[in-house]
């Protein structure tokens, strides 16, 4: 094939993200295919750049997935295929496999996807993770439980992000847990719990180097937005702190480690309470939800799902040249709202640059010059959002 020639880039999507890539793909010069599920099919799609939207039944049923694909591939050459979100890149990698294409293969997507894994790897390779086992000996477990003191986390390998964690008060709470899940306890690990401050850096890879990463720091952490509830919040820390320059560094080191070459990261560390010390949590080869990639764009003039189309469509054959960055500070704000479409018209502040249209949510980004007047726009809008529009009583630190 002509190196000037389009590609046809396939994107899987289960749900509706990765529009930016789409549009960006297509900007480049692409062909842009999606294949979702069945239920999403007549979703807000990019039609008008996208050259076709397909389905199947279950993403997750690899036979029927595999199948499609290569039928499609009878018609039309398939040059890319790029996962959209966290729960699309086992599914990715399964075609890259089957289709001998470039881009991360099963093993390093079980560094990505796998919690398990990825804690094994990275403390190989002497980066400070929290104490875990996973649940596969009762012997080993036990010893756990003995050796390090509750509260405990049990988490599930595969999911996304906090879903399906549970919190573990004590050793005798563990075991019912366990029975329920019966012959897939095996897919689980039981992690020390560490209060602490959870941060999270959005990175843009090539050729295994970081080439540009944002710092930033979660208000609630997200396990506990699972559990107790509250509101959304992040923000961008101060550019040369102490906590912003070690975040660097052990990102760099969890890139190297976890064997990424080329294309974006959603990495989450936490900042022990007890000993200030930073552990690596989880990592994803994907751009990060809940309006963060719109955070790091308002903040520099980079959008991480361009980034990540250019670097994916070039895998390597030409220099990626990161585009100048603006040096601005932004954080984010949302909340469920009790009103289907909550009125946020009382909310005038000009650093305010993007308001939140989804149903039944009330939310806000925010950009300054300065870091510190983002932290206190969001801490008042933290307390200003409990009040107008929380659809539970939430905890409203910022």
């Amino acid at each position: 094939m002509s190196e000037n020639q389009p590609l046809t880039i396939l994107c899987i999507a289960v749900a509706l993200v990765g529009r930016p890539f789409m549009i960006e793909a297509k900007r480049l010069g692409h062909r842009v295919l999606v294949m979702t599920t069945a239920k999403r099919l007549n979703e807000a799609w990019p039609r008008d750049v996208v050259d076709d939207v397909f389905a199947v039944p279950d993403m997750f049923d690899e036979t029927v997935v595999k199948n499609v694909v290569s039928y499609l591939a009878r018609h039309q050459r398939i040059d890319r295929v790029v996962p959209m979100g966290d729960f699309d890149v086992d599914v990715a990698a399964m075609l890259r496999e089957h289709l001998r294409l470039p881009g991360m293969g099963e093993t390093t997507m079980r560094y990505f996807r796998d919690k398990l894994a990825m804690r094994l790897k990275t403390q190989e390779d002497g980066i400070p993770v929290p104490e875990f086992v996973h649940v596969l000996n009762y012997d080993a477990v036990n010893a756990y439980m003995d050796r390090v003191p509750a509260p405990w986390v049990l988490k599930p390998r595969m999911e996304a992000a906090s879903f399906g964690i549970k919190k573990i008060a004590h050793r005798d709470e563990l075991w019912p847990h366990l029975d329920k899940l019966g012959d897939k306890q095996s897919g689980y690990l039981l992690e020390k719990y560490t209060p602490g401050d959870v941060f999270h850096v959005d990175s843009v890879v090539s050729e295994r180097e970081v080439v540009f990463a944002s710092c930033s720091r979660y208000g609630t952490p997200m396990l506990d937005l699972n559990t107790t509830g509250g509101m959304f919040t992040t923000r961008m820390i101060e550019r040369g702190s102490a906590d912003e320059k070690a975040l660097q560094k052990l990102n760099k080191q969890v890139v190297k480690s976890l064997g990424l070459v080329r294309g974006v990261t959603h990495i989450e560390y936490i900042k022990g309470r007890e000993d200030g010390k930073f552990y690596f949590l989880e990592a994803g080869a994907r751009v990060g939800a809940a309006r963060i990639p719109d955070v790091v764009w308002h903040a520099t003039d980079l959008c991480l799902w361009h980034e990540w189309a250019k670097i994916e469509i070039a895998q390597g054959k030409e220099p990626y040249v990161l585009p100048k960055v603006r040096q601005d500070y932004a954080g984010a704000i949302i909340t469920l709202a009790r009103q289907e479409t909550p009125d946020l018209s009382a909310y005038t502040d000009p650093e305010i640059v993007y308001r939140q249209a989804r149903k039944n949510h009330a939310g806000l980004i925010v950009r300054s010059s300065s870091q510190q007047r983002v932290e206190e726009l969001l801490n008042q809008y933290a307390q200003r959002f409990s009040h107008d529009f929380a659809a539970h009583a939430p905890r409203v630190e910022a």
